[in-house]
């Protein structure tokens, strides 16, 4: 399944880095950022640590033990500016791209995927024609498809730069569902 993605050219990003992608594997917990980071090794992976939303998904993690997880993003490849700077992705872009997002959800068979962002669970409500509750403060509300539970919530970058107080808040929200859902 990887593979395919690896080789996927349906949207042109691809030209500027290859598809960003973690090692496949089964999991109970599925992350999806909106897109990709610049790759600055062989072992870099998506939401990865070095970032802020990616130390923040640790901390959850960590408190959750033995929860196998599995993150991606809905865009793989990424989106730059004609000056190389990195950008959000299109609309066009996000819908090139959602096959690739369906096949890792159905490779890796989580029961739950976090979907971080206004713009990653749109898309997703807007492909999969479900309807979100969006959360209110730290009250997060799931909508299960096809025995998945789909979650929307905070992007951690948006914790992180406008909710830094309360960081410690988001973290036992997530936790909580986790808990709840599995």
């Amino acid at each position: 399944m990887l593979e395919d993605i690896r080789t996927c050219s349906k949207c042109g990003l691809c030209n500027n880095q290859r598809p960003l992608l973690d090692s496949e594997r089964p999991c109970q917990v599925f992350w999806v950022g909106l897109s990709a980071k610049k790759i600055t090794s062989e072992e870099e992976r998506p939401l990865s640590e070095q970032t802020n939303t990616g130390k923040l998904i640790q901390k959850i993690e960590e408190m959750c033990n033995e929860v196998s997880t599995y993150k991606t993003n809905l865009v793989k490849c990424l989106p730059l500016t004609e000056q190389q700077k990195l950008r959000y992705p299109s609309k066009k872009e996000m819908d090139k791209c959602f096959d690739n997002l369906v096949s890792e959800i159905n490779a890796m068979s989580p029961k739950i995927v976090f979907l971080l962002g206004e713009k990653v669970y749109s898309s997703v409500a807007r492909h999969l024609h479900l309807d979100f509750e969006k959360w209110n403060d730290f009250e997060y509300h799931y909508t299960e498809c096809n025995g998945t539970y789909y979650v929307p919530i905070h992007h951690p970058s948006y914790i992180c730069v406008y909710k830094r107080k309360q960081i410690d808040d988001y973290i036992e929200a997530v936790e909580k569902m986790i808990n709840e859902l599995l």
